[in-house]
């Protein structure tokens, strides 16, 4: 009896193992099916995506040769499709911006008077701003100021300078003359009045310029400002920060403004030498008619070089007399 029930107990188990074995290899045999035909429907796919480059390498070979076989285009409409093309002006060669400048009407015969140029060629052009109160001839006309804006700005500069001298007058200091010092001038560091100069003189001219003119007009008179007094100190702006952290403070700090005239001998004949020392900086010259007086004394001496020698008792050079 209990052999039996083992065997029928054994039966059962070899059933069951043997239809879940069978259900396992329906499933198996069902996946594989189905990834055969994810397979060949992929391959069947990329055989297309091939025949399509291969269609697209075909034509774009046999445009490159219609075009090679065409005639080059006139340089004007290559000029006209780089533009076209969205190409930055700023990428133009010299003959590409010559040539659009004589398409638009812009050349060398277009004025007897004037030649238009690019605004970044105005970088390499090196003049003079301001001169005295007003502006220079070279900054009128490089950059177009109207008599307008030029009366705004030179009324302005008037008044810096009518402020400025009586500042001079009030802060002036003489030192006496001794041995070969024959004249001696200075004017203290005074910061505050000389930044506040300097915000009036900027904000005029951006205001009567604009930005763009006003940024050249500002960098075309870093010399007159040096010597009328708007710039405490020398001028760093283009110095790399890199290279004014490794010098010591005092190096470029704001220093009195000094002129000192001296008489030295060479051979037999005694000559006139002027030390001016301005923004931080020394500049050492012979005294002569064609040499300017110091902008920043002028206040003191409107006659310059004789006034000067008149109140200190000292005579000029000859060449003084020949120009006269």
């Amino acid at each position: 009896m209990k052999q039996a029930l083992l065997a029928i107990i054994i039966l059962a188990i070899g059933a069951a193992a043997f239809c879940a074995l069978r259900s396992t290899s329906t499933g198996l045999r069902r996946e594989l099916v189905m990834q055969q035909a994810a397979w060949q429907t992929q391959t069947q796919q990329l055989a297309q995506l091939y025949l399509v480059k291969q269609q697209v390498i075909e034509r774009t070979s046999e445009n490159k040769r219609l075009f090679a076989a065409l005639p080059p285009l006139p340089a004007l409409q290559q000029l006209e499709q780089k533009i076209l093309a969205g190409d930055s002006l700023r990428n133009l060669s010299a003959a590409e911006s010559e040539q659009l400048l004589a398409e638009l009407g812009f050349n060398w015969n277009t004025s007897g008077d004037y030649l238009i140029v690019s605004k970044k060629s105005l970088d390499g052009i090196d003049y003079d701003g301001m001169k005295g109160v007003n502006l220079t001839k070279a900054a009128l006309e490089t950059l177009a100021i109207t008599p307008e804006e030029r009366g705004v700005i030179e009324a302005m500069t008037k008044q810096l300078n009518e402020t400025r001298s009586t500042w001079v007058l009030e802060h002036v200091q003489r030192t006496e003359p001794s041995g070969n010092v024959l004249a001696q001038y200075s004017l203290p560091v005074d910061e505050a009045f000389s930044q506040s100069q300097m915000d009036i003189y900027t904000n005029g001219i951006f205001n009567a310029l604009g930005q763009e003119r006003a940024q050249w007009l500002e960098d075309h008179s870093q010399e007159w400002m040096q010597a009328v007094g708007l710039l405490a100190g020398e001028n760093m702006s283009k110095v790399p920060k890199a290279l004014l952290d490794t010098l010591p403070a005092d190096a470029y700090g704001p220093k009195p403004t000094t002129m000192k005239v001296e008489r030295y001998q060479s051979g037999d004949q005694w000559h006139l030498n002027l030390t001016l020392q301005q923004g931080g900086g020394t500049m050492t010259t012979s005294v002569n008619p064609w040499q300017p007086f110091p902008e920043a004394f002028r206040t003191l001496f409107p006659g310059g070089w004789q006034e000067l020698a008149e109140r200190e008792g000292f005579e000029l050079p000859p060449e003084f007399n020949k120009k006269k």
